[in-house]
C-alpha cells in the first residue's frame, strides 16, 4: 500500500474528516481503482485487529504491573568511571524492558479502545452480499443476457456497470431479488442513500431474504449517522443465527 494512502484512509476510518472531505473521498473511490484496492486492503486490516484480544493483554499488563517488586537500586561512592555489576545490569535491562512493554501497549490499547465511528462499525462489518442468485459461467448465448451480464459486473467488483444493469432490469420488471442485489451494489459503491431506499423498498414488497435485507439496511442507516434507525433493526437481528453475534457487537460499540 502506498504510504501517501495511509493518512487520509486513517483519517477517514477514524472518523475525524470533516464532510467535504468524507464526500471528496468516497467520490474518489468511485474512479481511481489503485486507491480503491488500498481502501479495502487498510479497511480489511483493521477488521483483522482483534479487540478482545488486546483487551486481554491490557489486562494482564495490569496485574503484570502489580506483581512486578520493587526496585532499588542504592547509589555507589564514586560511582562515575566504575562498571555496574552483573546483577544490577541486568535488573536495570529488566524494569527497561517492563516499561517499554507496558507503555508500547498502552499505546495500542488506547487507540483501539477509542470510541468507534459509525463509519468504523460500517467498515468493519460490510461486505457485499455474494453472488448466490445467477451463475456467471454459462455459453455464449446466455452470456449476453442482461441479467447475466449484470451479476458478471457485479462478481467482478463493477458494481456501477452492475447498478446500471439492475436499474435497467428494474425499469422493465419487478424482481425482488435484483433489487436486493441493488442495494448491495449501492453501498459497495458508498450510494448510502440510495442503498437505504432501495433496502427499505425491498422489505415493503418482498417476503424472502428478509433478515439479510435488515442486516445492510441497519448498515446503510449506520454509513449515515442514523444511529437510532439502525439499533432498531440489530436489536431484531441480535438473536439471529447468522447475523447476531455482529449485530451483537455493533450494538456493544454503540453503548
Amino acid at each position: 500500500m502506498k504510504s501517501e494512502y495511509l493518512d487520509i484512509l486513517d483519517h477517514y476510518f477514524s472518523g475525524t474528516l470533516n464532510e467535504q472531505e468524507k464526500l471528496d473521498l468516497e467520490s474518489r473511490l468511485k474512479t481511481d481503482v489503485k486507491f480503491e484496492e488500498a481502501f479495502q486492503e487498510y479497511r480489511d486490516l483493521r477488521n483483522g485487529i482483534d479487540y478482545s484480544i488486546m483487551k486481554t493483554l491490557k489486562e494482564e499488563l495490569q496485574e503484570l504491573e502489580v506483581m512486578l517488586p520493587d526496585v532499588k537500586i542504592e547509589p555507589q561512592a564514586q560511582a562515575q568511571g566504575k562498571q555496574l555489576k552483573v546483577g544490577q545490569r541486568f535488573v536495570l535491562w529488566k524494569v527497561a524492558a517492563i516499561v517499554i512493554l507496558i507503555a508500547v501497549s498502552a499505546v495500542v490499547v488506547f487507540q483501539l479502545e477509542r470510541p468507534l465511528s459509525t463509519q468504523d462499525l460500517f467498515a468493519q462489518h460490510f461486505e457485499p452480499y455474494p453472488n448466490e442468485f445467477v451463475s456467471a459461467k454459462r455459453g455464449d448465448d446466455i452470456a449476453a443476457d442482461p441479467l447475466v451480464q449484470s451479476f458478471q459486473a457485479y462478481d467482478n467488483q463493477n458494481y456501477s456497470a452492475a447498478i446500471d444493469g439492475f436499474t435497467k432490469i428494474l425499469g422493465e420488471e419487478e424482481n425482488t431479488m435484483v433489487l436486493f442485489y441493488l442495494g448491495s451494489a449501492q453501498l459497495a459503491q458508498n450510494q448510502s442513500q440510495a442503498a437505504i431506499a432501495t433496502f427499505e423498498r425491498f422489505l415493503e414488497i418482498s417476503q424472502d431474504s428478509v433478515t439479510e435485507a435488515k442486516w445492510y439496511l441497519a448498515l446503510s442507516y449506520l454509513k449515515v449517522d442514523r444511529v437510532a434507525d439502525a439499533r432498531i433493526l440489530l436489536e431484531e437481528l441480535s438473536g439471529d443465527a447468522m447475523y447476531g453475534k455482529g449485530a451483537t457487537k455493533i450494538l456493544r460499540q454503540l453503548d
